[in-house]
């Protein structure tokens, strides 16, 4: 069975479906919206997501719509072939037969069948006998599902001319506990070791290329990974709730990290990215408690929504020049966060972007900021000061709500600051006398206690 999220997600793309008219323009997603749609659809909130849909263009619709089904296509690894309903047929040249001892031997040569939920391996029904898989020599693929549900298989052989391993091949083998992969792999599929609760161990050969999305999700015996040279990016939740992992090795020639890539290792506590990573997707490193070292990329330009969301160990985050986007939350919750420099070139501080970041100090905004997002700094309770460039047009509802700041400088004109925008805060607010638009006597709706001066 998939994971809960992807029913969501199948119902969601089918409510979105009647808001989008029969052919897709080929227009350029802002990325704010992507940022803000990939975070809806990760938490599955699929009314709030139809609200937010209903305010784009139509064009944009289309384009967010066409580009998630495409992403989230499943690849086809093996023959490609699906076994027909009620067949005894695992492959055209290959055949199977499951002893008395529950060792289940694939016999011939080729390609194994696809098998899904509707169309299951043919030994399906005596999945829980099985506790050992010998595929012979010449068995070119395993199939998507093949061993999926195996419970208690414990032990796999594999052929040294295997190339790929199918979608959710061995999905939910909770008694599997170690797994060496042949030198000949290149594919291993989506899901394919998902929720295989005992694995603790797995040699993933140089020769693999493509590493599916959630392949070792929900493996919470894993406890160290690396990562062939030869893939470039780390999918959609592919270590996903790893508690046990501590330590992974990225090649050089990563460039993305995808959304909940890392989501929930607990107990990873460092992470260098290689320098040729561009973008971490949504939530890829949210609740990794005990990420105490974060080294970015010198490339990277995208921090994805909540990307280290409640990563509550680390202390400091080095933001490199190159990043012009970081997403709604994206260090929301990291609790002892002390300080940080916010680059060069971006111009929003997007909302809930340091919410609840309880140990902040101090953040310096650079001159190209004009945004400042809601609930941006709320909760920021040990926040001391701020300034706030000239160029800065608006400040959200609740930007500053609940920090300690006990002094803010405006250095330009007025910028339209929301209602409630520093509530529950008590700060001295200084602005310059030459500056346009300012008005004290409107600071009453700002929520807060501010003392006004002039410089």
């Amino acid at each position: 069975m998939k994971p809960n999220w992807k029913i969501s997600l199948a119902a969601v793309l089918c409510t979105c479906a009647m808001l989008i008219p029969p052919k897709a323009q080929a227009v350029e997603i802002p990325p704010e919206v992507q940022a803000e749609f990939d975070r809806l659809m990760s938490i599955g909130a699929g009314d709030i997501l139809d609200q937010y849909l209903s305010t784009l263009s139509e064009e944009v619709r289309d384009a967010l719509m066409a580009a998630e089904e495409a992403k989230n296509a499943a690849p086809t690894l093996s023959s490609g072939v699906e076994a027909d309903p009620g067949s005894a047929s695992c492959g055209v040249n290959l055949g199977w037969d499951l002893d008395s001892t529950g060792t289940l031997t694939i016999t011939g040569s080729g390609e194994m069948l696809d098998f899904r939920d509707a169309h299951p391996a043919p030994w399906y029904a005596q999945r829980e006998s099985i506790t050992a898989v010998v595929l012979g020599e010449e068995v070119a693929t395993i199939g998507s599902r093949a061993f999926a549900d195996c419970t208690n298989l414990q032990t796999v052989a594999f052929p040294d001319q295997l190339s790929a391993i199918g979608d959710e091949a061995f999905q939910n083998c909770s008694a599997l506990t170690t797994v060496k992969l042949p030198g000949s792999v290149e594919r291993i599929g989506w899901a394919a070791f998902e929720n295989c609760a005992r694995l603790s161990w797995i040699q993933i050969p140089g020769t693999v290329k493509s590493l599916g999305g959630y392949a070792f999700a929900g493996c919470v015996k894993l406890a160290t990974v690396a990562i062939p040279a030869g893939v470039t990016a780390v999918e959609m939740g592919t270590f996903r709730g790893c508690t046990a992992l501590v330590d992974v090795k990225l090649p050089e020639n990563v460039t993305f990290i995808g959304s909940n890539a890392f989501a929930g290792c607990a107990q990873l506590r460092m992470i260098t990215l290689p320098d040729a990573v561009t973008e971490i997707g949504i939530q890829a490193f949210s609740g990794c408690e005990g990420l105490k070292t974060i080294n970015l990329s010198i490339n990277l330009e995208t921090i994805g929504a909540e990307a280290f969301a409640r990563c509550t160990g680390v202390t400091e985050i080095a933001v490199p020049g190159s990043v012009r986007f970081m997403g709604d939350g994206a260090f929301r919750g990291c609790t002892s966060l002390r300080n940080l420099i916010v680059p060069e070139g971006m111009t929003e501080i997007s909302n809930y972007l340091f919410q609840d970041c309880t140990e902040l100090r101090t953040v310096l905004l650079p001159e190209t900021v004009t945004t400042i997002g809601r609930y941006a700094f709320s909760g920021c309770k040990n926040l001391e000061t701020m300034v706030i460039p000239a160029g800065v047009a608006e400040i959200g509802d609740e930007a500053f709500a609940s920090t300690g700041m006990w002094s803010i400088v405006f250095q330009g004109d007025a910028p339209v600051i929301a209602k409630n925008a520093f509530r529950n805060t008590k700060t001295e607010a200084q602005y310059s006398s030459a500056a346009q638009g300012w008005n004290p006597k409107t600071a009453v709706s700002y929520g807060g206690e501010l003392t006004w001066k002039t410089e």
